[in-house]
């Protein structure tokens, strides 16, 4: 399910980012959140944090059959992270009285380069040339994320899980196409 959503949502956001009257919405952040959030919850199940128990098991368990290594993009936290703490970076800024803050699609590097100035705080910049999502992390640092690996993963590991579940699960689900 979630790396159906994940799909869905990245290429709306592809579709928003594509056209002139989407291209600075909400909507681009709509479907880029719902991206990054539902390939967040892969990760959770995947890489849950402090394993222990039933987690440790579900964590082998779907590492081996959804062929997830461990330099899988999914694993990574920023996307998860940056999703499900988004609190506390409006708290710095209003703790630090933030100035500008940015929130554009922008075509390139270059426009981002030219933009951004030391006090400039990151919302969210999407790159549209690169596909690379640029924000903050807990701490004000900038951080960057290359977004078609991370869908080309989702994608990988949503089509081995429902090749598993058609062919191999030893539960028999009833549930529509």
């Amino acid at each position: 399910m979630h790396s159906l959503g994940a799909e869905v949502h990245y290429h709306e956001m592809i579709n928003c980012i594509e056209n002139e009257q989407t291209r600075q919405t909400r909507f681009v952040w709509f479907h880029l959140t719902s991206f990054l959030a539902h390939a967040g919850m892969i990760s959770k199940y995947i890489s849950p944090i402090r394993p222990n128990g039933i987690k440790r098991e579900r964590m082998a368990l779907l590492k081996e059959k959804l062929s997830v290594s461990g330099a899988s993009e999914v694993l990574t936290r920023n996307a998860r992270d940056n999703a499900e703490h988004f609190d506390e970076r409006i708290d710095n800024w209003v703790r630090d009285d933030a100035g500008s803050i940015m929130e554009i699609v922008l075509d390139s590097r270059s426009g981002y380069n030219y933009l951004i100035r030391d006090e400039t705080r990151i919302k969210r910049v999407l790159l549209q040339e690169e596909l690379i999502f640029i924000s903050e992390n807990r701490d004000g640092t900038k951080f960057e994320l290359e977004l078609k690996p991370l869908y080309d993963e989702v994608k990988r590991i949503g089509q081995n899980a429902t090749e598993w579940l058609e062919n191999s699960s030893p539960v028999h689900f009833i549930y529509p196409q």
